[in-house]
């Protein structure tokens, strides 16, 4: 029996979205506000190219068009080594959202690019590249008619570009990327990381006022990254065999 190699049991299936702290709501609050407005906000931009932004003197709309919602390929019992409490610019905490992948990639999705320019002028002929094709170009408008035909396929193609190198080299998070932000509904949802399950079904109680939207949250595994493979597995199919018999 033909199989397609995306089927093997030796990648996950699934790309998980980790929440963080930000400005003065920590990560908790943060995945309370993402499932009341069920939106996934591309708040940042990550590529190489980031730092030429200002010296091109993009308008803030053209830089914004580079901005990605980032996921994670990791298995989800090994979602604890990403949250550990390690030596990173953004630290990402235990909650987060859990999509199956195929229908991420069938949206858009793609896996980041990391380059390796040890011992190459990589890095240099990227840069120059990105400076040729922007070099007359500071207004998101503009790009839509110099490069008319494919100026989003453009930005999302630069979007995912990073060089790794001996201080930046974070190839092991097996990120993927969205570009802009990205929009999805609760049954779309295989599942939600939540280190406290109890803490996170009362903080949805108290500040979620929609019917639906709680409705709909019942009927979707809580995980803590902090389980084994076996434990999220039953968890997973409890809630399967469950919403099957409604």
């Amino acid at each position: 029996m033909d199989r397609n190699p995306r089927d093997r049991d030796d990648f996950s299936r699934f790309l998980v979205h980790l929440t963080r702290d930000y400005n003065k709501d920590n990560a908790l609050d943060n995945l309370v506000n993402i499932i009341k407005t069920q939106t996934l906000e591309a708040r940042n931009h990550h590529c190489l190219f980031k730092y030429d932004f200002d010296k091109l003197n993009f308008t803030k709309k053209l830089k914004n068009s580079f901005n990605t919602v980032c996921f994670t390929e990791v298995p989800l019992h090994q979602i604890k080594n990403i949250t550990a409490d390690i030596k990173r610019q953004i630290k990402l905490k235990p909650y987060g959202l859990v999509f199956w992948k195929a229908e991420l990639f069938n949206k858009g999705a793609s896996p980041a690019i990391y380059i390796n320019s040890t011992g190459s002028q990589l890095k240099k002929y990227l840069l120059d590249d990105f400076r040729k094709n922007f070099e007359d170009i500071s207004r998101y408008a503009e790009l839509t008619i110099e490069k008319s035909e494919f100026h989003k396929e453009l930005v999302q193609y630069y979007s995912l570009i990073n060089i790794v190198e001996p201080k930046h080299d974070f190839m092991w998070e097996r990120e993927w990327r969205y570009t802009g932000s990205f929009k999805f509904r609760l049954v779309d949802l295989v599942g939600i990381i939540a280190e406290d399950s109890k803490s996170f079904r009362e903080k949805c109680k108290a500040e979620i006022t929609s019917e639906k939207i709680l409705a709909d949250l019942k009927r979707v595994p809580i995980i803590s990254p902090e389980w084994g493979y076996e434990e999220m597995f039953e968890e997973l199919a409890i809630k399967l065999w469950n919403n099957a018999g409604k």
